[in-house]
């Protein structure tokens, strides 16, 4: 017999209860919440150069990986004298705002970011610059994973810089060769001079990949990332439309990289049911070539698309 397209229907349905049962990725399970920041274990770093020299210096850090995917960063960040900081090679904010504070906000207060992930590997890259004085960066973090696990990192002598060097060209992507820089200098834990005690910025932000810091008058724009940190409010107003908005867009997000990541078992799934449909109509003295014609269709639709229009005999 030469099957027809009611039987390749149901073949395409066997397909989908087959496909129904491959672990969904990026599933937010218990990874929504803040988590806690620790200021008990940062370090202050820098290049190993000795104080006093001013200029930009450029840091790395390839975030810990778990048992699953990391779905959201969330950290606090203070330089002395200022730092703009990337996610992925996205810019996520800066504290230029705070410059001059005598208070000395910049290098006391930590501000607060949440950003969503969707990389198997992820990067913080860091521009810190000393404008006079004493020098360093410090930085503690929560990285969260899709099964709710979380795992904790701090500023300390894993990280990478480039030293004395100007920051490269585009050192803030994820697949910048930073094989060849040094590992950064401990300078001292929290409570070191000349910088003492230090706390946290305010944060309002209650969902993990939802920053509310304002960015600097500087940098205006916010780039579009994979799950991008919204607008502040003016103090004490409060937007349901813009919490949803954030949520939806980062939920598209998630579901378009599940979706390409999936790509490669639907191909393998498709592979077993020609195979299966081959053998059926190998019984019945089906026309194979017609078969194998189908098949090739469906790979050519499964390499240009996620969905695969079911081909007419």
């Amino acid at each position: 017999m030469i099957l027809d397209s009611k039987f390749l229907l149901g073949a395409l349905a066997f397909f989908s209860g087959l496909s129904s049962n491959i672990d969904p990725v990026n599933a937010q399970t218990g990874v929504d919440t803040i988590p806690p920041l620790d200021l008990t274990t940062p370090l202050w770093i820098w290049t190993g150069e000795p104080p006093n020299i001013p200029g930009m210096r450029a840091f790395r850090k390839t975030l810990p990986q778990g048992r699953s995917r990391a779905v959201c960063v969330t950290f606090g960040i203070a330089a002395d004298d200022s730092y703009t900081v990337w996610v992925n090679g996205v810019e996520i904010g800066d504290n230029i705002r705070k410059g001059g504070d005598p208070a000395g906000s910049a290098f006391r207060e930590l501000d607060i970011y949440s950003v969503s992930l969707s990389h198997i590997k992820n990067v913080i890259a860091v521009n810190a610059t000393n404008i006079i004085n004493v020098d360093g960066v410090i930085l503690t973090g929560v990285v969260k994973y899709e099964d709710g696990s979380q795992t904790a990192f701090v500023t300390d002598a894993s990280w990478l810089t480039a030293g004395a060097a100007t920051p490269p060209d585009r050192f803030q992507e994820i697949e910048f060769d930073d094989s060849k820089w040094a590992h950064a200098a401990v300078i001292g834990p929290v409570g070191t001079l000349p910088w003492g005690a230090l706390h946290f910025a305010a944060f309002t932000g209650k969902v993990c990949g939802q920053s509310d810091q304002p960015h600097s008058p500087h940098h205006p724009h916010i780039p579009d990332i994979i799950c991008p940190a919204l607008l502040p409010l003016p103090e004490g107003q409060v937007s349901p439309y813009w919490d949803l908005r954030h949520q939806v867009d980062c939920e598209i997000r998630r579901l378009e990289e599940a979706l390409f990541l999936c790509r490669r078992e639907k191909q393998k799934l498709f592979d077993r049911l020609i195979i299966i449909i081959k053998e059926i109509s190998s019984f019945g003295g089906g026309d194979i070539c017609q078969l194998a014609n189908c098949g090739n269709e469906i790979h050519h639709h499964l390499e240009s698309s996620t969905e695969v229009p079911i081909p007419q005999f």
